[in-house]
Formats: structure tokens, C-alpha cells, sequence
């Protein structure tokens, strides 16, 4: 790449990289806190200043510190364990006190966001890198514009949540990897083991990676052309085996010292019995994945927190109430992650993806040397999601949309050769007025060809469209309407006192409100929770609050929020 090259491809990552930033961040500001987000940034927070790994062991720690990292260089911070939550082991409840009731939480959710928006900007130059590998500078410049424009991506890349990190060292996985194939250098095996390692220590549907990297690497061993300049054919399989054993060995060192090189999940100074065992009742649903776990557990090959986490997440997974189209689910549906993408992505990318697949197709030339790169992380990611029981976001299948995104490529590289560069452009015109359609409520986007956000809430729910995001958003709405109390049926995390919300709870109330739910005070107005509408756990809060969608809100908040004014009793 000469000096001109470099100059121009460092201009539009700069530009790419403020107008992402500007977009996260304006988005974000708006926000109250989602569901998971205290819990993920106290068990950051815990684990750097404690090295405690305790809080939600569902998950790695390696995202969550690396967002909570901010607080460390961030005066007035409090951390009170001396607290019934924390002594009765309540984790979920102590992080909505520390965040919520012990801190300011807008200041600590505005740090860790802010360091995920980082990590969507690093993600953002791995795929214009290697579009512009695959199909030159002009087309790794649209398909860099589908990704800063896409609302799923920019959706939690503004949140604390550790989507977006696998996401990200996913895609770095596959792309040094390819890399890797076409050249056997020291830069791509390190990029290739750092990228694996930290998806490991990020979240547990990173080890769908070992079945992935396994199988490109034996498509490339069968593949006839020479592996570099030095290795023929018949040494082919040894670097693959090489790349598998120094992958494997990369990991379990980071396994090791993202927990500290501790065995036990928190030092005996914090507690003196840290030790996590899963409880029965989650073991049951997988008997002999828990049998396997444990024993290895027994055995001190991995941190404790590390494999219970993994076998508790497992358990859980195996049964989770779930909505869809109308349809309430304990166990989910084959189908509910391709139907979830079709909603929730955008015409733009849906269109170009479809014609690269028959581009693909059709023109086989270049398909084992690139597009299989793409398609098999793809394929392998989504029937796994397929075949697993938990069907409560698409976020859950994020890391495939990178993929999705190169794949718009090739269909932009074919109408390169047809049309005059500043018509190309134009392809991030509707991308940007379908983000246009629900920003800054990125989270809520559904495509218009299932009716748009409004009508989204009736074919999805949970973290597709209500995460419990929109407290700032109905206290506005109150302040604007003089609304001094209202009747709050609110499905979150976030504390509305802590955003002066003065309200009555409503049945199915949050965690930390369950003894302060009263009756509606009406004639007034009752806010609802859309997730309440289709409340896959509690038959009879549906119909409580369903009847309301034959009425006419008179505000929607982000449209995860309905208002509603009511003379008396309506269910």
C-alpha cells in the first residue's frame, strides 16, 4: 500500500470512527440503564478492585472490567458491602444498590458505555480492513457505511453488555485467520491467537470458534495452492495442528489470568467460603454436562467461577420463557432467530445479502478463496442458535452480522463494475434513512416490512425491543405533561427514583419493587412495559395489561413504553 492509499484509508476511519462515536453517544446520553448493564458493570467494577468474580458468573469478565475500567480513575466511587444483598450472596440485587442507590449511575453507565462504544470503533476498522482486502477501497468504504448505519450493531455498541466484545473478537478471530491462510506471518498467528484467547474470556457461545476455526482449517489444508512460499502441501496439516495447539494453549493461559491465576472466585479476605457450586435444580436440565464439568472442576484444570459459570448458563439456557408472533414458548422455536433477523435488520442489508448468496452461487471463482470465510461462521453460529432453547434477543446472534456485512460486499463489488462510483454511494442513502426511522432508539429498530418499531413489540420481545431503556425518556414526558405520579407497570433494572419518577407499582413490578406493589390509582395515567403486553412468565399479568392495546395510548416512549390515560378499571 503506498502513501497515498494509507493517507486516504486513515481519512475515513477517522471519520468513520467521530461519526460512530457522535452517533453511540448521543444515543446512549438519552438512555436509562437496561436490564443487565448494573450487573455487568459491578462485576467489572468487583473484579478489578476485589477480585471478585462472583456477580453474575454467567459470563466471562474480561469485557465487563474492561468497561467498569473507567471507575478506577473516577473520584466519589462507594462500594459498601456491608449490606443485606451482599451478605445473603443476593448478587443481582447488590448491583442495582451499588449502581442505583450508592453511586450516581448515569456517571458510571456513561463510563462503561463509552468503552463498548470503543470496542463497536475497533470492530468497525476489522471489517473496512478486510473489505477492502477482499473487494478494494470504495466498496470497503460503503460497506464500512452499512455498518456505522446498522441499528443492531450500534444498539449495543453503547451498551455494557458483552454482545458487542464477542461480536467484535469473533470477527478478529475469523479475519486473522483467513489472513493466516493466505499468509503465514508472526502479525496474523498473533492478531489470530489474541482475538480467540479474548472471545474465550468474553463470553461461553465463544467456544463455538473451535468447531469454526477447526473446519476452515481443514478447508485450507485441502485447498491445492501452497501455504506461503516454504510450505507445500504435504506440511500443510502440521501448521494447522500447530495453529490449533498454540490456539488452545493462548486460551487456557488467558483463562487463567483473567481470573488472577486463582483458582477460587473471590480471596478468602472478601469471603471466607467463595467457592461457587450450581445448584441442582439448574444441574438437572444437563446431567451428564454437569457430571463432566464438575469433575473437571474437582480437578483444578480450570478457575472455578469459569466452569460453574459455563454449566450454570447451560442449565438455564435450557428453559426460558419466550414470546414470539403471538406465541408464548418455555422452550423456544427453530425458527426464531432467522424470523428475528428478518425483522430486525434493515432492507438495505437484507437485499445486498441476498444477492451476494446468488452471486455466490452463480460465480463460484473466488467462493473457497474468500466468501466460504465468511458463510461458514455464519452457518455454524446460526444453527447453533437454532438448535439452543434460548430465544430472548437477536443480540444473541450479533456476531453474525460483521459477516452479513462483508457479504453486502460482493454484491456492491458486482454493481461497481456496472455503475459510476457516486451512484455506489447512494447505497448508504437508505440504510441511513432506515436508521433515521427509530434513532436514537436503536434498540427498538424493526425494518418496515414487518410494520417498524410501532408494530415491533407484536412480534418480538424482551432485549429486542424493551430492555427497560426508556425511565429518562417517560420522566420527560412527564416533566413536559406536568404528570407529578404516575401508575408504572415497568419491566427493568433501572430505579425510576433514582430518575425522581414518582410512581405506583404495578403488578410484576422490578426485583428490587416486589413489596411495594399496590393497586392503580386512577382516574390516571399507567405506564406500561410493552414486554408486559406479552408477558411470556405470568398468564395473568397479560391479561391485566393486555387489554390496554385496544386503546390509544396518548404517549409512546421509545416505543418501549405505552401511556395510557385511565378512568377506572380496565382489565
Amino acid at each position: 500500500m503506498n502513501r497515498a492509499e494509507r493517507t486516504r484509508s486513515l481519512t475515513v476511519l477517522a471519520v468513520f470512527s467521530a461519526v460512530f462515536i457522535a452517533l453511540a453517544v448521543n444515543s446512549y446520553v438519552r438512555e436509562s440503564g437496561t436490564s443487565d448493564e448494573a450487573s455487568h458493570l459491578t462485576a467489572g467494577y468487583m473484579a478489578l478492585t476485589l477480585g471478585d468474580y462472583r456477580i453474575d458468573p454467567e459470563h466471562p469478565p474480561v469485557v465487563r472490567m474492561w468497561a467498569a475500567m473507567p471507575l478506577l480513575f473516577t473520584s466519589g466511587i462507594t462500594l459498601d458491602t456491608n449490606i443485606p444483598p451482599w451478605q445473603a450472596r443476593r448478587f443481582w440485587d447488590f448491583s442495582h444498590e451499588f449502581v442505583y442507590r450508592q453511586n450516581d449511575a448515569d456517571k458510571l453507565l456513561s463510563r462503561g458505555r463509552f468503552m463498548i462504544v470503543l470496542l463497536g470503533v475497533l470492530l468497525g476498522w476489522l471489517v473496512f480492513f478486510w473489505a477492502r482486502e477482499l473487494y478494494g477501497f470504495w466498496v470497503a468504504v460503503i460497506v464500512l457505511g452499512l455498518y456505522a448505519t446498522e441499528p443492531n450493531i450500534l444498539a449495543h455498541s453503547r451498551l455494557v453488555t458483552t454482545d458487542l466484545g464477542i461480536t467484535c473478537f469473533f470477527f478478529g478471530t475469523i479475519y486473522f485467520l483467513w489472513r493466516t491462510s493466505r499468509e503465514l506471518s508472526v502479525r496474523n498467528v498473533a492478531g489470530l491467537i489474541v482475538c480467540f484467547a479474548l472471545a474465550q474470556v468474553t463470553k461461553f457461545s465463544a467456544l463455538l470458534l473451535a468447531p469454526i476455526v477447526a473446519l476452515l482449517l481443514l478447508i485450507r489444508v485441502c485447498q491445492s495452492d501452497a501455504w506461503g512460499s516454504r510450505i507445500g502441501r504435504a506440511r500443510k496439516s502440521t501448521v494447522a495442528i500447530a495453529l490449533v495447539v498454540l490456539l488452545a494453549a493462548g486460551s487456557y493461559f488467558t483463562i487463567w489470568a483473567s481470573m488472577g491465576f486463582r483458582y477460587l472466585p473471590a480471596p478468602s479476605r472478601v469471603d471466607p467460603d467463595p467457592l461457587m457450586r450450581t445448584k441442582p435444580r439448574v444441574t438437572g436440565f444437563v446431567p451428564t454436562l454437569s457430571s463432566v464439568v464438575n469433575w473437571i472442576d474437582r480437578q483444578h484444570w480450570l478457575p472455578n467461577i469459569y466452569s460453574q459459570g459455563f454449566l450454570l448458563g447451560q442449565g438455564k439456557a435450557q428453559m426460558r420463557p419466550t414470546f414470539l408472533m403471538g406465541q408464548f414458548s418455555n422452550t423456544g422455536w427453530w425458527y426464531y432467530f432467522p424470523m428475528a433477523f428478518l425483522f430486525k435488520t434493515s432492507i438495505t442489508v437484507l437485499v445486498l445479502c441476498g444477492s451476494a448468496l446468488v452471486l455466490c452461487a452463480v460465480d463460484r471463482r473466488t467462493f473457497f478463496r474468500n466468501e466460504i470465510w465468511l458463510l461458514v461462521p455464519v452457518a455454524v453460529y446460526l444453527a447453533a442458535a437454532m438448535m439452543a432453547n434460548i430465544n430472548i434477543g437477536l443480540r444473541h446472534i450479533l456476531p453474525i452480522y460483521p459477516f452479513i456485512l462483508l457479504l453486502c460486499g460482493k454484491s456492491i463489488s458486482a454493481l461497481q463494475t456496472r455503475l459510476p462510483r457516486q451512484w455506489l454511494l447512494l447505497l448508504l442513502v437508505a440504510p441511513s434513512l432506515e436508521l433515521a426511522t427509530v434513532y436514537p432508539h436503536c434498540l427498538a429498530f424493526f425494518n418496515q416490512l414487518c410494520g417498524g418499531p410501532r408494530h415491533g413489540h407484536m412480534l418480538l420481545a424482551d432485549s429486542n425491543i424493551d430492555w427497560g431503556q426508556d425511565l429518562k425518556g417517560l420522566k420527560q414526558w412527564m416533566e413536559k405533561n406536568h404528570v407529578q405520579h404516575i401508575n408504572l407497570a415497568y419491566q427493568g433494572n433501572a430505579d425510576p427514583a433514582y430518575y425522581h419518577i414518582s410512581c405506583t407499582y404495578l403488578p410484576a413490578p422490578p426485583i428490587f419493587a416486589v413489596d411495594r406493589v399496590e393497586g392503580p390509582w386512577v382516574p390516571g395515567y399507567v405506564a406500561v412495559s410493552v414486554n408486559e403486553f406479552h408477558n411470556p412468565v405470568d398468564e395473568a399479568v397479560r391479561s391485566m395489561y393486555s387489554p390496554l392495546l385496544q386503546r390509544q395510548p396518548v404517549a409512546i416512549i421509545g416505543y418501549s413504553i405505552y401511556v395510557y390515560w385511565v378512568d377506572g378499571k380496565w382489565w
